[in-house]
């Protein structure tokens, strides 16, 4: 017990001081003590503390041998903090700055790896994820012999497989709330865009039940184009997945148009 009070303590009594130093640099007008203080508290990974004290140097260091090392460290300050969306910025301010500077390259790679870290979850925004991709590509563009493009390319397509998610969500939450030509479109698009994606095959079914649907659902005059359209979907879809785990239920939307349009065409007859 004594020996846990004692621990806590000191604990305790680093922290103070280290808050303390803290305060006391925040307060200076010294540079190179705000610069020290910054450096140590960088090093104990206090990033938030870090960040503040080369906050109020960088003007002051501005166009000297140590204005790199502050850009540098501030940079990595944030993506440790985990504030990517200004971390991505910062590596590429330095990328911009020190263009000469040996640590240029891991500079551009770490701006991309940060919008790569800020990219959420697939069924939220994807401004990020976009943005990674764009990144990592231009890294690769300028760096293409860099011993990081294998990893850049892993990362794209990880980020393009979020992205593919999440527009077949999209699609398939049309299709769900009965907006049956959306879905068709949004399916159309996205057998265009992902000719490879693991759901092609299920985004196929969905576009011969969006457009089934989407027909036998039609006013009288745009009845019999569609039907003709679901129909054409459906023996694409037949000629690409002839053994598909859908084909029986594509098989039965089939059956419908084409009873429908025959209805339909009967209707037609018989009014001329």
């Amino acid at each position: 017990m004594i020996k846990h009070f004692i621990w806590f303590f000191s604990v305790l009594f680093l922290l103070q001081s280290c808050n303390k130093t803290f305060e006391e640099a925040l307060k200076s007008d010294d540079p190179q003590y705000i610069l020290q203080i910054a450096d140590q508290m960088y090093e104990e990974k206090r990033w938030d503390k870090a960040l503040e004290l080369y906050q109020k140097i960088t003007a002051s260091y501005a166009g000297t041998p140590q204005a790199e090392e502050i850009a540098w460290k501030g940079a990595y300050a944030n993506f440790y903090d985990k504030n990517y969306p200004l971390a991505a910025k910062q590596f590429k301010n330095f990328f911009l700055g020190f263009n000469k500077s040996e640590r240029a390259e891991e500079a551009l790679y770490m701006s991309a790896f940060s919008y790569y870290k800020g990219s959420p979850e697939y069924n939220l925004d994807q401004s990020n994820t976009i943005e990674a991709i764009k990144e990592l590509q231009g890294f690769i563009d300028v760096y293409p012999d860099s011993d990081r493009v294998a990893e850049a390319n892993q990362l794209i397509n990880e980020l393009r497989k979020k992205l593919e998610k999440k527009y077949f969500e999209i699609a398939k939450s049309y299709f769900t709330t009965l907006y049956y030509k959306s879905a068709a479109n949004n399916f159309e698009n996205f057998i265009d865009d992902y000719p490879d994606s693991n759901y092609r095959e299920e985004a196929y079914m969905y576009l011969v039940k969006s457009k089934a649907e989407l027909a036998l659902q039609s006013v009288f005059d745009k009845k019999e184009l569609r039907l003709k359209e679901a129909i054409t979907t459906y023996r694409l879809f037949s000629r690409n997945y002839p053994q598909s785990q859908y084909a029986k239920e594509a098989a039965d939307y089939y059956k419908k148009i084409e009873n429908e349009l025959e209805h339909h065409q009967k209707i037609l007859k018989n009014n001329q």
